[in-house]
């Protein structure tokens, strides 16, 4: 799980994002578990992508970006993965 949260740490600090090493609640000395900092992670590059919408897309488009389209890759992508 190390090397995923490091991507999603790359992307996010390439998006502008740039996340403190050690985030409150995260692992060792941070305190709790390498799967909590990945879903903290995997939660602010989703919100990222959200807000992106919700910022640059006029209605009704962040409406159907923000739902049906998102709905149609989540469905390809969990096709995919599984």
């Amino acid at each position: 799980m190390g090397w995923h949260s490091r991507r999603i740490r790359q992307a996010l600090a390439a998006l502008g994002d740039h996340l403190p090493s050690c985030l409150p609640g995260g692992p060792g000395a941070c305190g709790q578990s390498a799967r909590f900092r990945y879903a903290a992670y995997c939660a602010q590059l989703r919100a990222r992508a959200q807000v992106w919408i919700e910022r640059d897309l006029p209605e009704p488009d962040a409406r159907i970006t923000g739902t049906v389209i998102y709905d149609s890759h989540l469905i390809r992508m969990r096709t995919r993965l599984h």
